[in-house]
């Protein structure tokens, strides 16, 4: 059997094939919730076919989407991308210049 060494120093994040620090955790729990939505569907009799193809999709799926994420977006872009949509996009100003410049020197 083939084994896997987890990189981990003192103050760094864990690092398993490529995947770094939330990124490992995302993909750790996507493929966990995979595989406990597939024993569900197979609770309540959802045919066995479909829960291979929909556990080895999600499986795949889970390890894929973070690794580009972590590709695109480095170390802690993924956790920026919320902020940045909620940074105005422009200034608006509803005076006028010479408002303001009255404004200030009196």
């Amino acid at each position: 059997m083939k084994k896997y060494s987890i990189y981990r120093g003192i103050d760094n994040e864990i690092e398993f094939k490529g995947l770094r620090g939330r990124y490992f955790y995302y993909a750790a729990g996507g493929a966990v919730g995979f595989i406990m939505t597939t024993l569900l569907l197979h609770i309540f009799g959802v045919p066995i076919l479909f829960n291979i193809v929909f556990l080895g999709s999600g499986l795949v799926a889970s390890y894929l989407i973070p690794t580009s994420y972590n590709k695109s977006h480095g170390r802690w872009g993924f956790d920026k991308l919320p902020v940045r949509s909620l940074q105005p996009k422009h200034i608006v100003r509803y005076k006028s210049i010479r408002s303001i410049v009255r404004l200030r020197t009196k």
